[in-house]
């Protein structure tokens, strides 16, 4: 599994080396994570050994509040 962590800190200039690599991953179909958030609930899912079958996809725009 190849992923990308890799947070913007000025947004997408392209002269800026976070804005290249993340381009260069996605070029490449790699995976990117943007947010720290995100990388970090990658890290408890990869710990807890969850996987595709253990998940429940559902419409959020469904939900009024939670």
């Amino acid at each position: 599994l190849c992923l990308v962590i890799n947070t913007p800190t000025k947004g997408n200039d392209l002269s800026r080396e976070g804005f290249r690599i993340r381009r260069t991953a996605l070029d490449r179909s790699i995976g990117v994570i943007t947010s720290l958030d995100t990388a970090r609930a990658m890290v408890a899912i990869i710990q807890k050994n969850i996987t595709a079958t253990d998940l429940e996809v559902f419409n959020i725009s469904e939900f009024t509040s939670f």
